[in-house]
């Protein structure tokens, strides 16, 4: 802890993530954009790897969540039947993903499809909470910040993917929204690890980014 004046922040990393004010943010690792029949993957031809093996250790760090009392969260990024909830913004970029037409069944993260479902090897449990966006930031829209005002929440913990897309536009929508965030950087990824790296980078020097080990050790030696 921190003051200056008679105001105080917290600036160490057991301060930050006290589970009393914690809570664990896992973004869009889903079907589509991490399995190897996704659409990314088979559509795209995009290396999906990076997402795909994090998934162990995000099941690590949000086992450890549940184990002190830590609330996770799940975003899952969908698009409605028809295209119905595209703006023609939204539209266009789709059409670079390879969106030729609106009545299309095989494209990514369409709502109700097993693609659009979060990826197969992810642990979910009945504590946690998956909420949909229409959007790239997790605040956009959605349930996430009602949730967090209920709980007491002050700092995300911040995963999942992509680096350069949701993951960076949910980091300045948190801290905008005045939550502190922590970058958990070994479960942040990308189908670039060049963008990854040079997202990562930037950010480095601005927000905690801690890796899972050092988070859970944390938490352990909190008790």
């Amino acid at each position: 802890m921190k003051k200056i004046g008679n105001r105080e922040f917290f600036t160490e990393l057991g301060e930050l993530i006290d589970p009393v004010h914690t809570a664990v943010l896992v973004i869009d690792q889903q079907n589509d954009f991490c399995h190897p029949k996704g659409y990314y993957a088979e559509a795209l031809k995009l290396d999906v790897s990076m997402t795909r093996e994090m998934t162990g250790s995000i099941n690590q760090l949000t086992a450890a969540a549940r184990a002190s009392g830590v609330t996770v969260f799940f975003s899952q990024f969908v698009i409605g039947k028809g295209f119905t909830t595209d703006s023609p913004m939204w539209l266009a970029m789709h059409a670079n993903a390879g969106l030729k037409a609106l009545d299309q069944e095989r494209f990514y993260t369409i709502e109700d499809t097993w693609g659009a479902e979060l990826y197969e090897d992810m642990v979910v449990e009945p504590t946690d909470h998956v909420f949909r966006k229409y959007r790239a930031s997790c605040f956009k829209d959605t349930v996430l910040e009602f949730l967090l005002k209920q709980r007491g929440i002050r700092t995300l913990i911040i995963a999942g993917q992509v680096t350069e897309g949701c993951v960076e536009s949910t980091i300045r929508a948190a801290r905008d929204a005045d939550y502190y965030t922590v970058l958990a950087k070994d479960v942040i990824g990308s189908t670039s690890r060049e963008r990854h790296d040079r997202v990562m980078a930037g950010w480095l020097g601005r927000t905690p980014c801690p890796t899972v080990a050092e988070i859970i050790a944390t938490w352990n030696a909190a008790g």
